[in-house]
This record gives structure tokens, sequence and C-alpha cells, in this order.
């Protein structure tokens, strides 16, 4: 991970559009997603969502796994 792409320079938010606009999630895709989960103690419901926006294009096959 570049210094330009460190954890705390994306919000979760960010990292979930990123997603959904690229349709694909890579491995710094998902080290950023987990690390933005990870340093919370909660998630609220508007989070929640976003999350659920990521899993249902991953189940839909609206977004790819990428290596």
């Amino acid at each position: 991970m570049s210094a330009r792409m460190t954890p705390n320079n994306y919000s979760l938010e960010q990292v979930v559009e990123r997603i959904c606009r690229f349709r694909q999630i890579t491995a710094v895709d998902r080290a950023l997603l987990t690390s933005a989960l990870l340093s919370r103690p909660a998630i609220d419901r508007r989070e929640r969502n976003l999350v659920d926006r990521v899993f249902e294009g991953l189940d839909r096959g609206w977004i790819w796994v990428a290596d």
C-alpha cells in the first residue's frame, strides 16, 4: 500500500464508492474496507447499508473480485 493509499486517508463511503464505480474489489480495496470497518467501535445504519451494497454487488455479479 503506498503512502497515498493509507486507511486513514479514506472514509468507508469513499472506499465503497471506489469499489462500486470500478465494479471490482481489489486487494487494496479489501484492505481499505477492512481497516475502515475495524477502526470503528460500531457501525451505524448508513455505514451498514454501504457495506451491504458491496456484498449485494458481489452476490449479484455486479462487482467482481480482482486478484
